[in-house]
């Protein structure tokens, strides 16, 4: 059964009950109360003065009689009576003890039914004249038929309340648990996988607008967690992956110097360097390869670094001094590459001036790598709103939308074919994304208008 059921059943049993008791005491209280009229009324008509026995004065009229009246003698026989009701159609009258049974008390009202049974009577019995006895019967007659209408009165209307009170009480009962239909729903969607799902019920200051608002809060806790927990898992897989690509790409890029020093090694080793000219040729392949191997470890174990949080240096940098001595040697490389320089002078940061000359050197080393020798180049350093903000813009191919989204990842190179003629290993641009995030700043990228790619480096100025 359920609980919409079990509340209407028990308003129903305690409201029937509530007017079963009801109604028990008024028609009590009313019969009681009718009861003393006629005992009020036999006790006005004994005080009249009896003078003799008969039946009213004036004789029966069409109203009928109010009393039976009987007359006994002095042994108790009946002389005369004169029975209640209508003249054509008379009650019975009431029974007199019989021989045995104890005689009627004088002066005191009792109960007596009539001879047959089917009339009961108010009695009073009083002494006359003459050794008479006179026996004045009220019929109850009225007062069972004023109780019965009473009665079904009492009932036809305790239906209808019993009946509007279910109804009033099922909508009410209704609306104030739909709150816990609506969770039984969305505990039900919860189940089904959609965490999003919200009881959504105002918090009325009632118990159940309370418990839903609470319900709704629990789930938000929960969604929080879980969401967390993912996120936390899906970054964990996305750092062991990154982990796993950047030990593969580390291991790639070392390879190729490595062997080379090696075979070269083996090939002196075999006694194929036994020229001069030839053994110096391959001394000099040794040092490039391993020049190149050395900056590569450079490079990661200041990623390592960075990625352990280690402080850098916090000096006075002017950053004005280190674009232009950047921008004097792009021109010193690429004499014939157009440069358009608009560049504040005294912009001052706070910050490791090695490693922001080596984020600059990038971005121009970028420009250089990825464009053509002919093709503009914009840089700009302005300072503004408690920042400076340095932007390189090309006019070049530009990065395609495939690849933008990597463009900071370590060892990524646009390239499919990861030639090294047109690039290092992949590290410029996550190592001046490390530095920034170091110094309190940003470096995004951008598309310029027209074609090419912007960097945009952005630090805290001092």
């Amino acid at each position: 059964m359920t609980l919409r059921a079990r509340l209407l059943l028990s308003l129903g049993v305690l409201l029937a009950a509530a007017l079963v008791v009801t109604g028990g005491l008024v028609v009590g209280l009313t019969r009681t109360n009718l009861i003393e009229q006629v005992d009020e009324d036999l006790s006005n008509a004994s005080g009249a003065d009896i003078t003799d026995v008969g039946p009213p004065r004036g004789g029966p009229d069409s109203t009928g009689r109010r009393f039976a009246l009987l007359v006994l003698n002095s042994e108790g026989v009946v002389i005369e009576s004169f029975p209640s009701g209508f003249h054509n159609a008379p009650d019975p009258l009431p029974a007199l003890p019989e021989a045995g049974e104890p005689a009627l008390p004088v002066g005191r009202i009792v109960d007596r039914s009539s001879a047959d049974g089917t009339l009961s009577y108010r009695v009073l019995t009083l002494r006359a004249q003459q050794g008479l006895t006179v026996v004045l019967g009220a019929p109850l007659d009225e007062v069972g038929a004023s109780i019965g209408a009473l009665v079904r009165a009492l009932v036809v209307v305790g239906v209808i309340v019993l009946a509007g009170v279910l109804l009033a009480g099922w909508l009410i009962i209704r609306r104030g648990l739909r709150p816990l239909e609506q969770m039984t729903g969305t505990a039900e969607r919860i189940s089904a996988g959609d965490l999003s799902s919200r009881v959504g019920v105002r918090d009325d200051g009632s118990e159940v607008g309370r418990l839903g608002n609470a319900f709704d809060a629990m789930l938000d806790q929960i969604q929080g967690a879980f969401e967390s927990q993912r996120a936390a898992l899906v970054a964990k897989e996305r750092s062991e992956n990154q982990l796993r690509q950047f030990v593969a790409d580390a291991s790639h890029e070392l390879r190729t110097p490595l062997t080379a020093v090696r075979g070269y090694a083996e090939l002196y080793r075999a006694g194929g360097l036994s020229e001069e000219a030839a053994l110096e040729q391959a001394m000099a392949r040794i040092g490039t390869e391993s020049r190149r191997m050395a900056a590569l470890v450079e490079d990661l174990l200041l990623l390592a670094r960075l990625d352990q949080g280690r402080p850098l240096r916090a000096d006075r940098v002017v950053l004005s001094d280190l674009v232009n001595d950047a921008l004097n040697d792009a021109r010193a490389v690429e004499p014939e590459r157009p440069v358009n320089a608009d560049v504040e002078t005294d912009v001052v940061v706070s910050g490791d001036e090695d490693r922001l000359r080596q984020v600059i050197g990038n971005l121009f080393t970028n420009v250089r790598v990825h464009t053509p020798g002919e093709t503009p180049v914009d840089v700009s350093l302005v300072a503004r709103d408690g920042v400076s903000e340095l932007r390189v813009s090309d006019h070049g191919p530009g990065v395609e939308p495939g690849h933008v989204e990597r463009i900071f990842d370590r060892f990524y190179r646009a390239d499919t074919g990861r030639s090294r003629d047109r690039g290092g290993s992949g590290l410029g641009l996550s190592i001046a994304a490390s530095v920034a995030l170091a110094h309190g700043g940003t470096i995004a990228y951008s598309e310029t208008p027209g074609g090419g790619a912007t960097f945009t480096l952005t630090l805290p100025r001092t």
